[in-house]
């Protein structure tokens, strides 16, 4: 990477990490544009040009996605999951919601409680299982994330910023998580954020190289939020192996990201989630 477009990826990693901090949070673009050390006048268009997606997208996507989980607890009013969103006013963030996740706040919430109640009646067919068998190892660059997993969209945001140069415009984009967030206290939960490399790819300093085995491998696809994906692993580990028949390997379980997330309703989200299995 030339020393120019590294000064460019690190001001604006300043302003990933900073967004993250706090996604309720309303920064201004000029408040943003000083993160990053850039002019008012320009940043919004660096911003995205380089993301992807403006700065108000952006922060308006992660309100959103964090609303998603606070619906799902049912002592939460609906009221106070918008102000926590930063929604000035409940009917803006029942438009900005439906908008986004095909149904209403409210509906959205029925039906998350109603997955959770029916988890012990899920039936073998849920999703479609596929093998898989990767004939050579996938080399990847990984950015570490420490915390919750709804959290890794920051690791993502700052790995996109330290490769784009290097990587393909086709390239997969993958989830590593080593913990099990019912058993780990989300502050240590491990996960890496990455995308496909080649062998000989340069990596910064702060990047590390890992890979996703060569091997067997079942895999499913949920569609739908990120935030939602909690019921897919449950049917997987919960309903499907324990009656298959396969011995999971002790590999970190990976999700592959088929759309993106900028440019995706979070209602039309394609993931899919492997587990590494015995030969």
């Amino acid at each position: 990477m030339s020393s120019a477009r590294h000064d460019y990826a690190r001001r604006l990693m300043r302003v990933v990490q900073t967004i993250w901090q706090d996604p309720t949070q309303s920064f201004t673009l000029e408040q943003l544009a000083d993160v990053a050390h850039f002019s008012p006048f320009h940043f919004h268009r660096i911003y995205r040009e380089t993301m992807g997606e403006t700065v108000t997208a952006t922060q308006q996507r992660l309100r959103l996605h964090f609303a998603s989980r606070d619906l799902a607890r049912d002592e939460l009013p609906q009221i106070r999951v918008a102000q926590r969103a930063r929604f000035q006013s409940s009917a803006a963030f029942v438009r900005s919601f439906a908008l986004a996740y095909g149904v209403t706040p409210g509906a959205y919430r029925r039906r998350r409680l109603l997955l959770l109640q029916s988890q012990t009646t899920q039936e073998l067919d849920m999703y479609q299982v596929e093998f898989r068998t990767l004939a050579a190892p996938i080399h990847l660059a990984a950015r570490r994330h420490l915390g919750s997993y709804l959290n890794i969209g920051e690791a993502f945001g700052l790995l996109q910023l330290a490769m784009k140069p290097q990587v393909a415009a086709d390239a997969p984009w993958f989830g590593l998580y080593f913990d099990d967030p019912k058993s780990v206290a989300a502050g240590e939960l491990r996960s890496d954020a990455c995308v496909e490399i080649s062998v000989a790819a340069d990596l910064p300093s702060d990047l590390q190289r890992t890979q996703i085995p060569a091997g067997r491998y079942a895999v499913i696809e949920h569609r739908g939020p990120y935030s939602e994906l909690e019921h897919a692993y449950h049917w997987l580990f919960g309903v499907w192996l324990p009656q298959s028949g396969e011995q999971p390997l002790a590999v970190p379980t990976i999700e592959q990201y088929l759309n993106d997330p900028c440019n995706t309703a979070p209602k039309d989200l394609r993931t899919e989630i492997w587990i590494a299995l015995a030969a």
